[in-house]
């Protein structure tokens, strides 16, 4: 009896900690395959940006997966990619702009069935300078920074999705 008193006691300590023995957790691990990202912009950079970030987000967190390994399929589409150039008027020269684009991930299960869409409109500003290769690593450095934003709230929009 004591035994089994001190193991229940024990793992009442551990659980409470986080822990969780072996065949008790019910949750399924999630493993995304993202099947195609969609520039439907004028920019071809930008699709290429969102594929290598939203692979990079996914290894992160070990939910990317090969497509035999996926429990659900990601198609990534980005569009109405904006421009919006404030003017100085003393200058005539912009020295910042606006990147606006829109953002929808579809997520499937393994049948095909969808079972998850999301949409947002994200924009963020950046410095524009004579030097058109800084003023691009500028672009993309923002831009990354909103994906991974971006990522970031879908992950958590999925999972109480995926996990109710």
């Amino acid at each position: 009896m004591k035994r089994f008193l001190l193991a229940a006691l024990l793992l009442l300590i551990l659980s409470s900690c986080g822990y969780t023995m072996a065949g008790l957790n019910n949750e399924i691990p999630v493993k995304y395959y993202i099947n195609t990202v969609h520039n439907d912009t004028i920019d071809s950079t930008i699709g290429d940006i969102m594929q290598l970030e939203a692979e990079r987000f996914f290894l992160k967190y070990n939910e990317l997966a090969s497509y035999k390994q996926a429990t659900y399929f990601m198609d990534i589409i980005i569009s109405n990619l904006e421009y919006i150039n404030p003017v100085l008027t003393a200058t005539d020269q912009a020295t910042s702009t606006y990147i606006a684009y829109n953002l929808t991930i579809i997520v499937t299960d393994i049948d095909g069935k969808e079972i998850y869409t999301w949409n947002t409109k994200t924009s963020t500003n950046f410095s524009i300078t004579s030097d058109a290769g800084i003023t691009l690593q500028t672009r993309d450095g923002k831009l990354k920074s909103n994906i991974e934003d971006d990522l970031t709230t879908f992950r958590l929009n999925i999972s109480r999705k995926v996990y109710k």
